[in-house]
């Protein structure tokens, strides 16, 4: 039998004996669209019939965006994932939206393993990683290392004092300036321990600013595709990376628009591609009748609590347009309104604000349910009241247009204040490293700010003179919206939450939102000639 032994082996070797396909499953910003896990469980198990080597992995941002995560702070989102199970995951800037222990709280009961290679906390004896960079998995004969990187705006993107200290100085960094080096650093050290394939699960972003993974791509080399979250697009790149070697690079959208499918085939082949998970014309992808059964027990477990009707409206109020195009970033609308009306009627003070990166749902005419009020405003946020110099409030009018037309979290509509904006003059607001609003230049966008008087006229804003403003404490004490309000002075309010808060205004305006409950439009104007 020895004989036979060495021709066996040698015949095994030129046919490629232990190699099958490799098939990784990907979504990227789930924002707790449950119903997409069941679609993922059954690819899955669809994929499991063909190959033993079925992975599934996340580019991040699951536990936000909707009742069922905001409600649980994460932990249904976690029993729904396990249920999958997901294999590796890394950090999108929303899973800190509950705060940095409940995110760890949240990943130690995930059974997918954790990969994050640009956040650490830090400590007197220096820089302590709180997530390994990275894991290599072993299908027969063929090693997959996975890398993860998110993206280091997370500190103003989330709530920035989450990540300091009792004295107000930074407790944990993100590392903007070294973000590609720890990536390159991690893809060097899996290749060197025998990795044949790097896949990146990257929460940059493809577009976004000051860092995105196609900066990533020409400063790196080594990785053989990105999986890519943030953006919430959807495309499939072939790109050179900086040695010239061509690597994949895709996103699937949000909230299981799509799911990924990447395979590297056993005869060397790597494999992309995109399958409709959820579309308003059909489901593409059957359901996981397991994964089911969880969702539905998570469903009435809540929907006691969210099906309780708070007001009604006779007019929608959309976040998006019929084009698809998002609305609150970069513009007035009346769901803004309403919530900036409610703020400033919480706190009692002069001026209310809302920015458009709080609004995460429409509100739909007719009747208004607790949970509809969750959808819009899915952070837990509380109410807060600053005083502010005129001066202050120019130079944050200023922050909330710096990137205008180009939609912004940062973009603000007020109550009480109305402006208009010349987007003809270039934004001389300064940031910092970390994008922290820091000053504004000579030149400004913001050319006419007023303040509405008690008896209904408006003046204009005076730079010497102090105004009292009511919001979230994300932005007003937090360090929020790049803090563009840091330098206020915050004054004693009732911690209110943000949905009790538009609650409490519903009742308060007759539980019914009318076309003329808007008459005062419009507060946000641009010179067009």
């Amino acid at each position: 039998m020895k004989k036979y032994l060495l021709p066996i082996m040698l015949l095994c070797v030129l046919v490629g004996c232990g190699r099958k396909d490799i098939v990784i499953l990907f979504d990227n910003d789930a924002h707790c669209a449950v119903e997409g896990y069941a679609h993922m469980a059954s690819l899955k198990d669809q994929a499991k019939l063909e190959t033993p080597y079925v992975t599934v992995v996340s580019a991040g941002d699951f536990l936000q965006g909707d009742v069922v995560g905001s409600i649980s702070k994460g932990q249904y989102i976690i029993d729904i994932m396990n249920e999958v199970p997901y294999d590796y995951v890394t950090l999108g800037n929303h899973e800190f939206d509950y705060s940095v222990p409940r995110m760890l709280e949240m990943m130690r009961k995930l059974n997918a393993k954790v990969l994050c290679c640009n956040f650490s906390e830090i400590t007197q004896k220096g820089d302590v990683p709180m997530f390994p960079a990275y894991a290599i998995k072993k299908y027969g004969p063929i090693k997959v290392g996975y890398v993860g990187v998110t993206t280091p705006t997370t500190i103003t993107s989330s709530t920035p004092t989450y990540f300091l200290d009792e004295n107000g100085e930074p407790r944990y960094t993100f590392y903007m300036e070294e973000t590609f080096d720890l990536v390159q650093k991690a893809v060097d050290e899996v290749r060197a321990k025998g990795a044949d394939y790097v896949v990146l699960l990257s929460h940059l972003g493809d577009n976004t600013y000051p860092i995105s993974s196609r900066d990533l791509i020409p400063a790196t080399h080594g990785i053989d595709v990105i999986l890519d979250g943030h953006a919430h697009n959807v495309f499939i790149e072939h790109q050179p990376d900086a040695n010239g070697d061509t690597l994949i690079f895709c996103s699937t959208g949000s909230k299981f628009v799509n799911i990924g499918r990447l395979t590297f085939t056993k005869d060397g082949e790597t494999k992309i591609e995109l399958i409709p998970s959820v579309s308003s014309q059909e489901k593409y992808i059957p359901v996981s009748e397991r994964i089911m059964k969880t969702i539905k027990r998570i469903s009435n477990a809540i929907e006691e609590q969210v099906s309780e009707v708070v007001g009604y409206s006779e007019i929608a109020m959309p976040d998006y347009d019929s084009k698809g195009n998002r609305l609150v970033r970069n513009q007035e609308t009346e769901l803004s309104c309403i919530l900036s009306d409610a703020m400033r009627w919480a706190g009692g003070t002069q001026l209310g604000c809302i920015h458009g990166g709080s609004i995460r749902a429409a509100i739909p005419q007719g009747d208004i349910t607790l949970g509809s009020v969750m959808a819009v405003l899915p952070f837990n946020n509380s109410l807060a009241s600053v005083r502010m110099t005129g001066q202050q409030l120019v130079d944050a009018l200023e922050v909330s247009v710096a990137t205008w037309p180009v939609e912004n979290g940062d973009f603000h509509i007020f109550s009480g204040l109305r402006y208009t904006i010349d987007p003809r003059i270039k934004s001389s607001v300064v940031f910092d490293e970390n994008g922290f609003f820091e000053s504004v230049g000579e030149r400004r966008r913001v050319v006419s700010a007023e303040i509405e008087q008690q008896d209904g006229t408006w003046k204009p804003i005076c730079p010497d003179s102090v105004y009292t403003l009511s919001g979230l404490n994300y932005t007003l004490i937090n360090r929020g919206a790049s803090g563009m309000f840091r330098y206020s002075e915050p004054m004693t309010y009732e911690p209110i939450k943000d949905t009790e808060i538009l609650v409490q205004y519903l009742r308060h305006i007759g539980d019914t939102v009318r076309a003329t409950t808007f008459s005062d439009r419009p507060r946000f104007l641009i010179v067009r000639k």
